[in-house]
């Protein structure tokens, strides 16, 4: 749904990004010749800063081992030194490399347990301790201990790496993690990012993607009573998203029990289908947020925007019988032939309403601009209509082009003339203030009959 540009961020695994923060780890460890197990603690406690790392391991190595809990502090390791804190033998009892306080591994999973989520480096459990634990102690663990160990790190790298612009997909049970290519693409992508897991959510608060409102918006619309009939078509625009999301989800199971029933390409393609089917519902859900903010004391406005919705809805639902008519025909494609079409038409549909989705939210994130009415002297009782037709010049005048003649004059569009008292039919699109039920044409003014007037009583 942006247009034909390229999204510029990646949606990743947690194996690759795990993959990119190990990289990280050992360039660190190659450059200044430190352990992975000392290279992992310094990246935690400065906050997976690598200019930072590099710059206090070049100023003074030692300093910062010792700050951040790597340099030992007992000076006699024999067997008499060792402090036994639990009350376990000695036989299996496990310490880190820089201190003497030895613990059970029930004493360590339970100490692993208590830690909070924000905190940086893993000290020795010993409350009095400053060494810090790294992966060469957790080596020692039990594989629960050593699967949260790799859970906090990779926690601490997507949470403080802000350079990178890394950050989990707020859904619930999803693994995937998001990445911006670059951070000034954050302001003009950030409201609409969408994981593969399906969910679409907004980069800067972390509420789903509400297109075409503001975050504030969002806030100020949860906290806000408004009347019954904006709640109601809340609600319904809400189910029919919740509807496509379940949609996706049954496609996907039966992916997974039929793996054999289309290619991955296929799939592919289907998939995007199904995602972009949310995306929409999902913002004409929101544009009724839009409508209650931005349109509430304006009438013209109003009717314009329940215009666009109404043509956004429309267009909707062809998609949707595009998608799965050509869906059934991959699945019972006898010939490559078959699902080359197949191909050709759905990723063809799919950017269509993609690019159509794009400029109808471009439109009224634009601001919807105003529309001036004056009284119609001409026609007898009282009239009124548009002085110049300011809508006129928006993308939608290219996408719907109805074509009016003087003896069937009931469609609705916009008027590229900044007069619309008086144009010729041929050149006639109604602007969308005339989509109230009393809106009619009059001829009249011209001697080939073509001439129309657009007014409401």
């Amino acid at each position: 749904m942006e247009g034909d540009q390229q999204r510029p961020y990646s949606v990743l695994t947690r194996n690759e990004v795990k993959e990119k923060m190990n990289k990280q780890i050992d360039d660190i460890s190659g450059v200044f010749y430190v352990s992975k197990n000392d290279a992992t603690v310094l990246f935690m406690y400065l906050r997976w800063d690598t200019l930072r790392v590099s710059e206090r391991l070049g100023e003074d190595k030692d300093k910062l081992l010792s700050e951040s809990g790597l340099s030992s502090v007992v000076t006699d390791l024999s067997d008499s030194s060792w402090v036994v804190i639990c009350n376990k033998t000695s036989d299996g009892l496990i310490s880190t490399p820089c201190c003497s306080h030895k613990f059970c591994t029930t004493c360590w999973r339970e100490y692993l347990d208590s830690l909070e989520k924000n905190q940086t480096v893993i000290s020795c459990p010993d409350q009095n301790c400053g060494a810090s634990v790294g992966p060469d102690t957790i080596e020692k663990l039990t594989g629960k201990d050593k699967d949260f160990y790799e859970s906090y790190i990779l926690r601490s790298y997507i949470e403080e790496n802000k350079g990178l612009m890394i950050k989990q997909c707020p859904s619930p049970d999803c693994n995937y993690v998001i990445e911006f290519h670059q951070a000034n693409d954050v302001e003009e992508y950030g409201l609409n990012v969408v994981c593969l897991c399906g969910h679409t959510f907004c980069w800067r608060c972390g509420f789903e993607s509400h297109r075409p409102v503001t975050c504030n918006n969002v806030s100020d619309w949860l906290s806000t009573e408004v009347e019954v009939s904006v709640v109601d078509r809340w609600e319904e625009r809400k189910a029919a998203m919740e509807g496509a999301q379940d949609d996706l989800q049954d496609f996907e199971d039966y992916i997974i029990k039929n793996p054999d029933s289309l290619k991955e390409q296929d799939v592919r393609i289907v998939r995007e289908g199904l995602m972009l089917l949310i995306q929409c519902r999902q913002v004409l859900k929101w544009s009724c947020v839009y409508e209650y903010f931005h349109t509430e004391h304006e009438t013209s406005k109003k009717e314009y925007l329940q215009f666009l919705q109404d043509i956004a809805t429309t267009t909707l639902q062809s998609y949707l019988k595009t998608l799965l008519a050509e869906t059934e025909t991959a699945f019972y494609a006898a010939d490559a032939l078959v699902l080359c079409k197949f191909r050709h038409n759905l990723t063809t549909a799919t950017s269509n309403v993609g690019n159509f989705f794009y400029h109808f939210i471009k439109t009224l994130q634009d601001g919807i601009v105003d529309v001036k009415v004056k009284s119609y002297d001409n026609v007898a009782g009282p009239y009124w209509l548009c002085d110049r037709c300011t809508y006129g010049n928006s993308w939608l005048d290219m996408k719907y082009l109805w074509i009016l003649t003087s003896s069937a004059f009931r469609a609705i569009s916009l008027c590229l003339c900044g007069d619309v008292s008086s144009l010729n039919a041929s050149k006639l699109m109604a602007c969308g203030l005339a989509r109230l039920p009393c809106c009619d044409a009059r001829g009249g003014g011209s001697d080939d009959g073509e001439t129309l007037y657009l007014a409401c009583p």
